[in-house]
């Protein structure tokens, strides 16, 4: 019996949906089975511990309906009406959040039965309350086309005197808008879909939305949720930076106009391009996704349930330390650690002071802080070996490290899950690091000629290579090891 559709949506509900499931089982309008409510009022009682005992048949049967002469077969029925009322209760919930459907079923309701007075003032309010919307979004453009097409209907069939009504011009205008912007957006999650996963994907009729915006761009411009997919599919597909900058503007200009789906869709696209660009070496768009951040903080938009991300937390320490912006650091870290997740918090905060702590160089609170960082996410893992990795190179302690640089190598080999970029990308950092604190630890017994010959083959091998985690922090002790050797 446990096994049942029933027990399992039971499982995933609320304490809050459970009881609202209650009401509408109870409700003669959607249930008049007695026995079902019964046996629904007696699981909501029990919620949420659907352990075997207290849900198995014969218990159910014995506990509920005792006397009942069909038995099993009256309590599978009982089941079968309980998961058709939970049909009903899901689709009730996601109805009561689809207002614009609610309005155009309404409107259809009035008009099938000729309220005609009623129906015309009912339209006009529909269409002042979309019109007042301020979200200017593909799903905009849909229901406007939905009341247009309803208009239409009632012009056409109830009052076909109206001659001049433009309904019908109007559902095609707002349905163009709705497709295009469709298109358009799921063309630059396709684009990046078919890099990161290796897959190819069909859009026939994209090259003519393309085209037909790219011929009438004063009239595109004005339609901020056609015009921004538009820059950033450009963006994504061309060389030129200008279309990350002209994207960014007209979000900034029309961030009202999108939904919060659609905003961090869009914000995640901008960051991605930022974070692609600064591994080009680009490095003005570290900068950029240092504000990029900032103005999501700000307004809110990486606010997700209540919480902020633990991986947005990371990734703002980390690029506000990259900019050697410490003093916002820290206090971005102590004014945001209540707004991780209860699960999350303790760890993404001591693992992100650590960080902060090594970019001032206070090494020992970062190993004090380190040993306290749970590594159930690889992640975590990783990024807390890198950051050891780097502190044991900052403190001299070179037996340490190259202990590390050993176990570390043994971890990646074991991991075949890892993407090879970043294996790679891991393997190449910790590799090199040993290297350079190698040359660092003999610097001073070591002839001139091997200190030179070593560091130049060092330099020589990193450049070749494909990617470094933390490159810039190794690039800048290779470096200072050059320096310390011209200088012997």
């Amino acid at each position: 019996m446990l096994s049942h559709k029933v027990f399992t949506l039971l499982n995933a509900f609320s304490k809050k949906e459970m009881t609202r499931f209650v009401e509408l089982v109870q409700s003669p309008y959607f249930n008049k089975h007695q026995d079902t409510q019964k046996l629904v009022v007696y699981l909501a009682r029990i919620y949420p511990n659907f352990d075997d005992r207290r849900c198995h048949r014969d218990f159910l049967l014995k506990k509920l309906f005792p006397k009942h002469p069909q038995g099993q077969a009256h309590l599978a029925l009982v089941f079968t009406y309980t998961r058709r009322l939970l049909d009903a209760f899901l689709v009730q919930e996601q109805f009561k959040d689809e207002m614009p459907y609610q309005g155009i079923l309404l409107l259809r309701g009035i008009r099938q039965r000729k309220c005609n007075e009623l129906y015309e003032r009912f339209l006009d309010r529909r269409q002042q309350l979309v019109q007042n919307n301020p979200i200017r979004d593909s799903g905009h453009y849909f229901w406007q086309s939905q009341l247009a097409q309803e208009s239409d209907i009632y012009y056409t069939q109830v009052l076909e005197q109206r001659k001049e009504d433009r309904s019908l011009e109007l559902k095609e205008h707002h349905l163009d808008r709705f497709y295009m912007a469709e298109k358009l957006k799921d063309a630059v999650e396709m684009h990046i879909r078919r890099n990161i996963l290796k897959i190819d994907y069909s859009a026939r009729m994209l090259e003519a939305v393309l085209r037909e915006v790219r011929d009438n761009l004063d009239a595109y411009v004005q339609v901020p949720a056609i015009y921004i997919y538009y820059l950033l599919y450009q963006m994504i597909t061309r060389t030129e930076t200008r279309f990350y900058y002209e994207a960014l503007a007209l979000l900034e200009q029309h961030q009202k106009h999108f939904n919060q789906t659609d905003l961090i869709g869009i914000y995640t696209y901008l960051q991605n391009y930022c974070i692609s660009r600064i591994n080009q070496n680009d490095k003005i768009f570290l900068s950029e996704l240092f504000k990029l951040y900032q103005t999501q903080l700000k307004q809110e938009v990486l606010i997700e349930d209540g919480y902020l991300s633990e991986w947005h937390y990371k990734n703002i320490v980390t690029t506000g330390i990259r900019l050697d912006e410490l003093d916002w650091v820290k206090t971005f870290i102590e004014a945001y650690k209540n707004k991780l997740s209860p699960q999350a918090a303790d760890n993404a905060y001591r693992f992100n002071l650590a960080a902060y702590y090594h970019a001032t160089g206070q090494y020992g609170k970062v190993l004090q802080l380190l040993i306290r960082v749970e590594y159930s996410d690889q992640r975590y893992n990783l990024g807390a070996k890198a950051l050891l990795l780097r502190t044991y190179y900052e403190l001299g302690e070179f037996e340490t490290l190259n202990s590390l640089t050993d176990s570390f190598r043994q971890y990646l080999h074991r991991n075949k899950l890892m993407a090879d970029s970043r294996r790679n990308g891991y393997f190449n950092l910790f590799r090199f690091t040993r290297r350079a604190a190698q040359i660092k630890a003999i610097a001073d017994f070591s002839s001139l000629g091997k200190l030179q010959k070593d560091l130049g083959k060092l330099q020589q091998d990193m450049q070749a290579a494909e990617a470094i985690f933390n490159q810039a922090w190794l690039e800048e002790k290779v470096k200072l090891l050059e320096e310390s050797i011209a200088e012997c």
